[in-house]
């Protein structure tokens, strides 16, 4: 099992370290926000794909811009237009850093706006998906928060994606936004054979919070059988918390995973039992000791 990590922004000045960072904690694949891309001139991009080659770690996946005037479902025909250009230029900049994924965003619109924004994101992705192909990319659509007017049913977002009968257009499965809208364990079962890439998150169900797996209450038991069969890196996109260092933040993640994470039961109910001194979750070690932040 891989486990990678979606870090926001690549920093030139940082990245040696960073690297270094990765690589000693056992990260496998790193997924970034697209200004870093954007913002900095090809000859750099070329650098960091080496850089990322030279220690062992893929370049996994770029996040694509979302919302306002970067929604490829937007109502205004000319403002989608600009978005899906703006797309491109982003996907040039995903290919050019040896990266293999662009994860995108299916809208942003009202709901009253919800059956032409099926419509609106298909014209978007009639013109993106051959440029994808073109380039060696791969699409990986975002299941949404339940507020978007599109998107937020894992299940009809696959069956939208899967009429395309493209291997270079896929779905992006983030765990967090799918606890909030619904059942997040019946989704990851229908929609596996279709997921491109992963956000690993956790929530407490009312809001988007990115807490790490494991601190929030995503069923991980449930998804656990899934996931562990996943041929791809487990990306996750959540804060550390604590400033753990990046080692305990793949451990803890894997721990969770693959059942090592200590559970307890009250009145019941289980949980993962963490540290009341350093509020880190308890995990067990291979040599079947308990673990947590204190060490």
């Amino acid at each position: 099992m891989e486990i990678g990590v979606a870090v926001g922004r690549i920093e030139w000045t940082t990245l040696e370290d960073d690297l270094k960072a990765w690589q000693q904690a056992g990260l496998t694949a790193i997924e970034c926000d697209y200004p870093s891309l954007v913002e900095n001139p090809v000859r750099v991009l070329d650098r960091w794909a080496q850089m990322f080659r030279d220690a062992g770690i893929r370049f996994w996946a770029v996040h694509a811009p979302f919302g306002g005037q970067h929604n490829l479902a937007h109502p205004e025909e000319k403002v989608r237009r600009r978005a899906v250009e703006y797309h491109k230029f982003v996907m040039e900049r995903t290919a050019r850093v040896g990266a293999g994924i662009l994860v995108i965003h299916p809208a942003s619109a009202p709901r009253t706006e919800r059956e032409r924004a099926w419509d609106w994101l298909r014209e978007s992705l009639d013109e993106l998906l051959p440029f994808a192909e073109e380039l060696g990319l791969t699409l990986a659509v975002e299941n949404m928060l339940p507020e978007a007017a599109i998107g937020a049913d894992p299940a009809e977002l696959s069956g939208f994606l899967s009429a395309y009968f493209s291997p270079h257009l896929r779905l992006c499965f983030d765990t967090g936004h799918a606890h909030i809208a619904g059942n997040v364990y019946l989704w990851l079962e229908s929609v596996a054979p279709s997921i491109a890439t992963y956000h690993l998150a956790d929530n407490d169900k009312s809001r988007d919070l990115h807490l790490p797996p494991g601190y929030g209450t995503v069923p991980w038991d449930l998804l656990a059988p899934v996931l562990q069969q996943a041929d791809i890196p487990l990306i996750v996109e959540a804060y550390r918390w604590q400033n753990s260092s990046w080692l305990q933040f793949r451990q803890e993640t894997e721990a969770v995973i693959t059942g090592r994470a200590v559970v307890v039961e009250v009145g019941g109910r289980k949980a993962f039992a963490r540290c009341w001194r350093c509020g880190r979750l308890l995990v067990l070690s291979a040599a079947n000791e308990i673990l947590c932040g204190c060490e």
